[in-house]
């Protein structure tokens, strides 16, 4: 893995919170991420042969995200988030949803892009678990003919693994893929997310959460979901 993480395009974080319900250690990622950020513009700045110091608007151009929050429920939070990122965030390349309970490196937004675009990878999500009545478990969904998606178990350590659905916990999209899906809708602003309802081979009724509704909606139309299981996240719960 390159340790530069160049990449092309600006970022928006997007994340559904309440506002009281984010996590210390999400904030403290996010600070984290926000000093390595800026200590990469300047390092960029530098490279360029640009003056010693650079005025805050200069190094805003190499800043490479701005930070969004929806409330609501989760599928209209994420809607929402997304309806801006098309008409609001025109600038922006990429989506980087990221839960106000996730802890993260600093340098995953920028590793998860650098990685995307080496792969030509549109949606691209983080190694993460969550915990269940079974358990922990990763998430990374395959299809089941009976019950839509079941658990990954058998994932590499250092691999860009292709599932039928994965979490919003840490998921990277790439606007031509919100675009497409708006598009196609007919520009139906909750064509991304929401609580579908779904049914087995066998008859058996299942209600898919939003995000692995989004992903289904997404694989449906042609867009391929990956997970890149060297970008690890933690879940504070």
């Amino acid at each position: 893995m390159q340790e530069t993480f160049d990449h092309p395009g600006q970022v928006l974080l997007a994340f559904p919170s309440t506002g009281h319900d984010i996590s210390t250690r999400f904030m403290r990622s996010f600070w984290e991420l926000d000093v390595w950020d800026r200590e990469r513009a300047v390092q960029v700045w530098e490279a360029l042969d640009a003056p010693e110091s650079p005025n805050p608007i200069d190094l805003r151009l190499l800043h490479n995200y701005v930070a969004l929050e929806a409330t609501a429920n989760l599928a209209k939070a994420r809607n929402r988030l997304c309806d801006e990122f098309l008409k609001t965030y025109t600038d922006a390349e990429w989506l980087w949803f990221v839960d106000t309970d996730m802890v993260f490196e600093p340098q995953l937004m920028h590793q998860m892009v650098a990685r995307a675009v080496e792969h030509d990878i549109k949606i691209l999500g983080a190694l993460c678990v969550i915990l269940t009545a079974d358990g922990v478990i990763p998430t990374l969904f395959i299809d089941n003919p009976q019950t839509i998606t079941q658990v990954m178990l058998d994932w590499a350590p250092n691999q860009l693994a292709e599932v039928a659905a994965t979490g919003t916990g840490c998921l990277l999209i790439h606007r031509s893929v919100i675009q497409a899906m708006f598009d196609q809708s007919g520009g139906s602003t909750n064509c991304w997310f929401g609580f579908d309802i779904r049914f087995g081979d066998d008859g058996s009724e299942w209600a898919l959460g939003e995000d692995v509704s989004f992903c289904l909606r997404a694989g449906e139309q042609g867009h391929k979901v990956y997970v890149d299981t060297t970008a690890h996240v933690g879940h504070h719960k």
